[in-house]
């Protein structure tokens, strides 16, 4: 096994994935939910954008391939951790999925494990620092 400072975002989702294999499901879920929320306040968003890193219009282009990749493996998504790693956490489309399961942590379905593990991989810091209001 590599070390945590040699592994890339693959490496990280794939290891997430076979330790908490029961947990897949409520995060896709999740991702998918943040990617609708992502999608009804697109206006309100663009306006307030701020980000120097990342351009709102790429961020948009992420979510949108998050979609394509979610209706087109359904299920396997959480069923097949090699799915779920190689659909999810791969390229630069990978900073949505880790922007969402950062964000996943603050929710109470997240159990204490899990929320240290995603910390542990990923960190704790947010992708795009933006407040959403549902």
């Amino acid at each position: 096994m590599k070390t945590l400072y040699h592994m890339n975002n693959l490496d990280r989702a794939y290891l997430l994935a076979r330790l908490f294999p029961e947990e897949l499901k409520e995060l896709t879920d999740f991702i998918k939910k943040q990617a609708e929320l992502w999608r009804k306040h697109r206006l309100e968003i663009e306006k307030k954008w701020i980000e120097k890193n990342i351009d709102v219009s790429v961020w948009y282009e992420y979510i949108a391939n998050f979609e394509r990749r979610y209706l087109k493996n359904g299920t396997r998504l959480y069923r097949n951790k090699k799915t779920f790693r190689d659909q999810l956490f791969d390229g630069y489309d990978a900073l949505f999925s880790m922007h969402a399961t950062i964000n996943y942590t603050q929710q109470k379905e997240c159990s204490q494990e899990l929320k240290y593990a995603i910390f542990m991989l990923f960190g704790s810091r947010k992708i795009v620092d933006i407040n959403i209001n549902p």
